[in-house]
């Protein structure tokens, strides 16, 4: 028996201990795992930073490298600038610019007519909404007293009143209206059916003079003529008064371009290349010859005298014989007629509108939009640029 009761004790305490060994193992993992739990977010942290640094420096070369190839671009390209903000059309159109006493016509081939403030912005027209017509228009509207003239695809000539945005008349002819000139009280329109009209500014035909071919460029205004260049490569000259004919003038292949008064005779381009200058009696002077298509009507101011071609060849020429004073090769077909500002010729080319020095051709600004030029006028000191996605844009110096 004092065996045993030595033994009991022990017993007692053994699962005991036991107990207080397993707690201290588990207090030791735990704090093992709290230790490793600190060096694992330790890492961590240290590599996130590692990889932010490395981030950081390559951001830094990207910026470098992109900073880099804008400094060349530029030095490359000259003195180009972005264009400045537009008025834009609903979408992508070909459209044509007219300017009036207080405010800017852009005409839609689409067949919309919109009418906005010098400053590009809506504020003050008056319209309750755009001039639309499902025919669409083919040209450049003309100005008359209250009235905008539109030539239409649908054989009609439409006059939409300035004042409200609605249409005032219409008249109806054999073809397609392609182009119209505007002077005073009357209309002077050619036509695909190979006649030139007049018309009042009430909308009544005066006279019809047939031609004998499509008229597809604005005719030539003078003060007791009216004169129109055909398809088949004649410039015609016919009596402002009753459309009786004056003179013929044969040329060597179809004339797109509008005839244009230069400081003494007539100037015209035509399809072989050529720029002809015809005095008032209808007698040939001299021709310039480039090397493209003469499609843009020649730009004049005073004794100031510019054309282009579809290759994108620029030359200001003395008009009394026709010889070059200095050329400038441009990045684009020259489609729409140079504007002379000032001692500063603006021209079109493509996607460029670049300005030159009036005397020199040296290049002094350029523009770049993200289409092809659709027209280019020049109102209210400032030069105003449509595209054929539907952008006006107005540029005021170079």
């Amino acid at each position: 028996m004092p065996v045993l009761r030595a033994v009991l004790p022990t017993a007692k305490i053994a699962p005991l201990g036991c107990c207080w060994l397993s707690l201290a193992a588990v207090c030791y993992n735990a704090r093992l795992e709290e230790v490793g739990g600190r060096l694992l977010d330790y890492r961590s942290r240290w590599q996130q930073k590692r990889r932010e640094r490395v981030t950081r420096q390559r951001l830094i070369i990207i910026v470098a490298a992109v900073v880099a190839a804008l400094v060349v671009a530029l030095s490359w390209r000259g003195p180009a600038r972005p264009a400045p903000s537009a008025y834009r059309l609903l979408g992508p159109d070909v459209c044509w610019l007219a300017a009036g006493p207080d405010f800017v016509l852009v005409c839609g081939r689409s067949g919309r007519l919109a009418r906005i403030m010098p400053d590009l912005t809506l504020d003050g027209v008056g319209w309750g909404r755009d001039f639309t017509h499902p025919a669409g228009f083919l040209g450049r509207p003309a100005l008359a007293p209250g009235l905008a003239l539109l030539p239409c695809a649908d054989v009609r000539l439409r006059a939409v009143d300035l004042a409200t945005g609605l249409q005032a008349w219409e008249i109806e002819v054999g073809g397609a209206v392609c182009a119209v000139t505007a002077d005073a009280d009357r209309a002077y329109f050619g036509s695909e059916d190979g006649c030139l009209y007049a018309a009042t500014a009430e909308g009544s035909v005066i006279w019809r003079s047939e031609l004998g071919a499509k008229v597809v460029a604005p005719p030539l205004v003078t003060e007791d003529t009216v004169i129109a260049a055909t398809l088949a490569g004649e410039v015609i000259c016919v009596s402002r008064a009753d459309g009786g004919e004056v003179w013929r003038v044969e040329t060597d292949a179809p004339i797109y371009a509008a005839p244009r008064m230069g400081p003494s005779t007539i100037l015209v381009g035509d399809d072989a290349g050529k720029l002809h200058n015809i005095t008032r009696e209808g007698e040939f002077v001299a021709s310039f010859e480039f090397e493209g298509l003469v499609r843009a009507p020649v730009g004049v101011d005073g004794t100031v005298v510019v054309a282009g071609d579809s290759s994108g060849l620029l030359v200001r020429i003395n008009p009394s014989d026709m010889t070059e004073m200095w050329r400038a090769r441009l990045p684009g077909s020259i489609a729409v007629a140079p504007v002379v500002l000032g001692d500063t010729v603006w021209c079109a080319a493509g996607p460029s509108l670049v300005a030159l020095n009036a005397e020199t051709g040296g290049i002094t600004a350029r523009r770049i939009a993200e289409a092809e030029t659709s027209d280019l006028i020049a109102a209210f000191g400032r030069v105003y640029w449509a595209t054929t996605d539907g952008r006006v844009r107005v540029i005021d110096r170079p």
